[in-house]
């Protein structure tokens, strides 16, 4: 099942056959058009509810209940028309997608999770003090920052080119959405705390980046946190059996799978669920696999590109996709 966020009051829609469906109020409908008619009518806003953050909150019976009523508009409702004659479902191609990102989420995202991305970084770098950084982020437990969920982007949003850089970047990754609270959550647990997976870009200013206290201002600029189109619920998936690709103006430049990640989907839940509760709607990054601009690009030890003909600007157009999951594609705009 593909959930999204939609339309100016920002709904949940369930993405189906080319339409986005009204999530609570085909819900509505199912239960008006299947329910004893002598009965009451039945308050469902609790059952399904619109908004997203609630909606991942009710869990599986909340997700029973949208697929039930999705198939019974589709195969045997008499109209696309909701219980109050509003309609209920659109064409994809005629609706606004928003990121599916909750009011109260949190975008937790890993760094240096993938050797390739970091070897390829390092065969890059001749600076000794370099070559010691990226040594040291791929030794031991994992590593997190944090994007800007207030930041985020989705397919066929614009991307602002920030003012402050000359070197943008893009990091195909994919994205697990968790589904329940947790706190000192064991690796082996962590599988029944996912909800959902997703596409996302960890769009990266690579300009004079520091991995001090400042790294997360390469991290976060308006529309840097690409996650979308939509949330695909289903748990047939195997968390770390996803691939992933980059292209850029048609080109390929990255192809991974979360198979090669250093420190798993569990490893990264139970390491940021100590002492601290994650919540319905938070999401966990993986890390990129190589292929990026700055793994890609000979760095001098000056921390200068000789050619940056491979990083990203006006005018290019950046797809991150997977087969399992969807696609973002993007244009970079010049920011005004």
């Amino acid at each position: 099942m593909k959930v999204a966020v939609f339309g100016p009051a920002r709904r949940v829609g369930i993405v189906q056959e080319g339409f986005v469906v009204d999530a609570s109020a085909a819900y509505d409908k199912y239960v008006a058009e299947t329910s004893d008619p002598a009965q009451p009518a039945m308050d469902t806003s609790a059952d399904v509810p619109s908004e997203l953050e609630a909606f991942i909150a009710e869990g599986a019976r909340t997700i029973d209940g949208v697929r039930a009523a999705v198939e019974h508009l589709f195969s045997h409702a008499d109209s696309d028309l909701g219980v109050g004659g509003q309609q209920i479902r659109f064409p994809l191609d005629q609706v606004v997608l928003h990121p599916p990102v909750a009011g109260a989420s949190r975008v937790f995202a890993a760094l240096a999770n993938f050797a390739d991305h970091m070897e390829a970084a390092a065969a890059n770098t001749g600076a000794a003090d370099a070559q010691t950084t990226l040594a040291r982020l791929q030794s031991g437990g994992p590593k997190y920052f944090m994007k800007d969920p207030r930041c985020a982007s989705t397919d066929g949003d614009e991307i602002r080119y920030p003012a402050r850089t000359s070197h943008l970047d893009y990091e195909a990754e994919v994205a697990v959405v968790i589904g329940k609270p947790g706190r000192d959550i064991q690796p082996d647990e962590f599988r029944s705390y996912i909800w959902g997976y997703v596409v996302a870009n960890d769009w990266s200013i690579r300009d004079n980046v520091s991995f001090g206290p400042d790294f997360q201002y390469s991290k976060n600029f308006d529309t840097a946190t690409g996650i979308g189109p939509w949330i695909v619920v289903d748990e047939g998936i195997d968390p770390q059996d996803i691939a992933v690709e980059t292209r850029v103006n048609g080109e390929l430049r990255q192809s991974g799978n979360t198979r090669s990640m250093i420190h798993d989907f569990a490893s990264l839940g139970a390491f940021l669920s100590r002492d601290i509760t994650l919540y319905p709607g938070d999401f966990i990054l993986s890390g990129t696999p190589k292929g990026t601009a700055v793994d890609s690009s000979k760095r001098l030890d000056d921390g200068t590109f000789p050619d940056d003909s491979l990083f990203v600007g006006p005018g290019d157009v950046v797809e991150v996709c997977s087969g399992a999951l969807g696609a973002l594609t993007n244009k970079i705009v010049k920011a005004s």
